[in-house]
């Protein structure tokens, strides 16, 4: 386990980071233009209080979302073990923080119901600010604890 890589993840100075945000813009770009994963067309219109609604979307279908919008890599960028692969947020946003960015564009008030679609969009295009890293299991829940 290279701790001092595993530091590097959440600094945005970092050539590890700018390197996986850098690759991970231009990925998000071109999917968007050709995806036909489901959710974006989610006409469902939602309500309630930004966090209401974040919280619920948090739950199974924003992690679906990740787990089919992103790819990971062949190897862990940590230890390069190809076994095990997980996907994982940097920790300077979480899944619910990008959700609350997405939501805040669209709000306008509580009873006006924002499209589902629209906020899962929104929701991948903000992963514009935070890489998503491809870790090993092992240095996964390592990075998770610091």
């Amino acid at each position: 386990m290279d701790e001092i890589k595993c530091n590097e993840l959440n600094n945005i100075e970092s050539e590890i980071f700018k390197d996986t945000l850098n690759k991970q813009i231009i990925f998000i770009e071109i999917k968007l233009k050709k995806t036909r994963i489901g959710f974006f067309n989610d006409k469902m219109g939602c309500t309630g209080e930004k966090e209401v609604i974040a919280n619920h979307l948090n739950g199974g279908n924003a992690r679906n979302l990740i787990q089919q919008f992103f790819k990971t890599d062949d190897a862990c960028i940590i230890c390069k073990k190809n076994k095990s692969l997980q996907r994982a947020h940097c920790h300077n946003y979480t899944r619910y923080d990008l959700l609350i960015l997405a939501i805040d564009e669209l709000y306008i008030d509580n009873i006006t119901p924002i499209i589902t679609g629209d906020i899962f969009r929104l929701f991948i295009v903000k992963h514009k600010l935070c890489p998503i890293y491809t870790l090993c299991r092992d240095c996964h829940q390592y990075y998770d604890k610091i």
